[in-house]
């Protein structure tokens, strides 16, 4: 069977590589184009760009999949198979009904919860206990359609989104390897989703990483695990950006100090006061500076005492 694979994002890697070592052809790999990034704003291809020439695969790259020139090339190749994965672009309609077969998105979430654009973190932020990836019929609206198989894992206490996210990409790879045949020859069937039951996983944006000491610690944990490595979560100490990649929940109440009050300083943290009990830092990053152990920025840094966020 012929596959387009559609995708932009190191998440999709393991999958792409998941299809190489199976018995179908790959015709394409579908992906953006160049970006410019970095301080010197020079273009870098994507990872997965960088993987399917790795690999000798055809590699097609549109701005819009609206294009007159995208349908036409995307309808010569013929495909049986369009599977999608973080591709990050709409895709209209005229060319999911292209495939012979079937047009498939991977999601990594337990859907109808947390559609959209930031699964993996919405599930840490919201403190679920389970998340997983999901194998869909593509649809006109975003992460609806039927789904032919999902699978679930537990979320670790102490996953970051970066940790959960390398998981859900091998899980997304094993599923691709363990159904992607069964779909292709009809002898799965999608099973409708809940719709009214569908929470919706919004965009992220770095604005949203700024940390209000006033919320519980507990909730604050959960947006420092969900915000690494991407925004990351971040406040101000004596004008100066600080980011705080890592932190402990501490069964301590908060009963005297004002929120963002650094309380102690201890051999491997700093306890910050919060809304509601304390937060211990782990692992902290001043602007300008590397990212190093929190108790080691406090022995370079004079902190005792002070309040964060101004």
């Amino acid at each position: 069977m012929n596959i387009i694979f559609a995708a932009a994002s190191s998440f999709s890697e393991q999958t792409l590589i998941t299809l190489t070592t199976l018995d179908h052809e790959i015709v394409a790999v579908l992906t953006q184009p160049d970006r410019q990034s970095g301080r010197g704003l020079k273009k870098t291809k994507n990872p997965i760009k960088k993987l399917a020439q790795k690999f000798d695969l055809p590699v097609l790259e549109y701005e819009s999949l609206t294009s007159p020139e995208a349908y036409k090339t995307i309808k010569k190749l013929a495909p049986d198979l369009l599977l999608t994965m973080a591709y990050g672009e709409y895709v209209p309609n005229k060319i999911l009904k292209i495939p012979h077969c079937e047009t498939v998105n991977i999601h990594p979430s337990l859907l109808p919860q947390w559609r959209g654009a930031s699964p993996i973190q919405s599930a840490i932020l919201n403190g679920d206990k389970k998340t997983g990836t999901c194998l869909t019929r593509m649809v006109n609206e975003v992460d609806a359609g039927p789904i032919f198989i999902s699978y679930e894992t537990e979320i670790g206490a102490h996953e970051t989104a970066g940790v959960l996210s390398d998981r859900l990409a091998k899980l997304s790879a094993k599923l691709i390897k363990n159904s992607l045949d069964d779909i292709l020859n009809k002898k799965i069937s999608p099973t409708e989703q809940a719709h009214e039951n569908a929470v919706y996983a919004p965009k992220i944006k770095k604005t949203d990483a700024l940390i209000t000491w006033s919320l519980p610690a507990l909730k604050l944990l959960r947006q420092i695990k969900a915000f690494n490595p991407w925004p990351v979560s971040y406040s101000w100490i004596k004008g100066k950006h600080f980011r705080i990649w890592d932190a402990e929940l501490k069964n301590q109440d908060n009963v005297k100090h004002p929120p963002g009050k650094i309380v102690e300083i201890r051999d491997k943290d700093i306890l910050v006061a919060t809304g509601e009990k304390i937060l211990a830092l782990t692992q902290v990053q001043l602007e300008g500076k590397k990212k190093i152990n929190a108790a080691e920025f406090a022995r370079g840094f004079d902190c005792q005492g002070i309040t964060l966020g101004h």
